[in-house]
This record gives structure tokens, C-alpha cells and sequence, in this order.
């Protein structure tokens, strides 16, 4: 029930946000890309920065990298480091190392400590090429979502506004009534 009531208040908080629809989405869009960086711990700055630079809502941004959890992390950064040494391959960059084929903490920490920057590097390119790549592409899918949301909360405040219009007339209604039977 934590997660899931998590997930419904940062939605409601989102649609709350006094900014525009583009803005909310590019912020998120930002904070899905900023996933794909090696530098956690360092997310949320990096999704506030990019979005002051990018005129995107700074709030938005940084809920956006909740995308990148400790499940995600790992694909995420497999195909940064993949797409990296891919690009290292090609534009012949020594450096890059290879990932083992059953990896496990002691073996990744052995490379850390033995070679870091062949695993750093090509993963740092990597991610932030995706991250490039990722903004345009995921920014429609949350442009739809946010301005459908904001559309719904909007209606809904609509619909409440006329319901409690409606109520208030009938107390009046009643009301008059009322004083109409006392003066009779």
C-alpha cells in the first residue's frame, strides 16, 4: 500500500503544479533521461540544472528520476555502459573493458578498484547520450498524460463547483420557502 499511495500523491502533486503542461512534461521527460547517468546520488541536481537550463518545472524534474530505482538502475546502466563502449568501438577509443558474463559484486568491485575508468568512462558517455535521447522521445507519452490529467482534475473541478452551486441554490430555495410559510 506504501508504494502505490506514493505513486497517487506524486500524481496528484504533479497535477497540482501551477505551470504549464509542457513544462511539467519536459521536467519529467528530464528526470527519466538523467536516469540513465552513473552518477548517483547526483540525480536530483543534475534534473533540477538541466531543467532551469531547459526552461522545464525544476519539481518535475526531480520526481521524474524516480524512474531510476534499484530496479530500473540496472538496465538502465547496462545500456549506458553498452552503448558506450559500442561508441568507443567505433570511434577506435582504447579503454573500455567488457563486463564479465556472470557478474557479481566482488568481480564488478574488482574492476572498480583495478580499472575504473574503463568501466566509468565508456558508461558516463554512454548515459548522458541516452539521456540526450531519451528526453525527445519520452516527452510526447508525458505531455499526453499530463495535459489528460490536468483536463480531468479541471473537470472534476467543474463538476464540483456546479454540484455545490446547486446545493447552495436549493438551501436558498428552501430558505425562502421557509420565510415565505412564516410570513403567511
Amino acid at each position: 500500500m506504501g508504494i502505490k499511495r506514493s505513486v497517487v500523491y506524486i500524481k496528484h502533486r504533479l497535477l497540482r503544479v501551477a505551470d504549464s503542461s509542457h513544462s511539467i512534461a519536459l521536467g519529467l521527460a528530464i528526470g527519466f533521461g538523467v536516469s540513465f547517468t552513473p552518477l548517483l546520488g547526483t540525480h536530483f541536481i543534475q534534473a533540477g540544472l538541466f531543467a532551469y537550463i531547459l526552461r522545464g518545472n525544476i519539481f518535475s524534474a526531480m520526481m521524474g528520476t524516480f524512474v531510476g530505482n534499484p530496479w530500473t538502475f540496472p538496465f538502465f546502466w547496462w545500456a549506458g555502459y553498452s552503448f558506450g563502449s559500442f561508441l568507443f568501438g567505433v570511434f577506435g577509443i582504447e579503454g573500455t573493458g567488457t563486463l564479465p558474463d556472470h557478474p557479481s559484486m566482488a568481480v564488478l568491485w574488482e574492476i572498480v578498484k583495478t580499472q575504473p575508468l574503463t568501466l566509468f568512462l565508456p558508461w558516463m558517455l554512454g548515459g548522458y547520450i541516452l539521456c540526450a535521447a531519451v528526453v525527445p522521445t519520452v516527452y510526447p507519452l508525458y505531455f499526453l498524460l499530463v495535459r489528460a490529467g490536468k483536463a480531468a482534475r479541471r473537470r472534476a473541478m467543474e463538476i464540483r463547483v456546479a454540484e455545490l452551486k446547486a446545493i447552495r441554490h436549493a438551501k436558498e430555495k428552501a430558505a425562502h420557502k421557509h420565510i415565505k410559510r412564516e410570513a403567511e
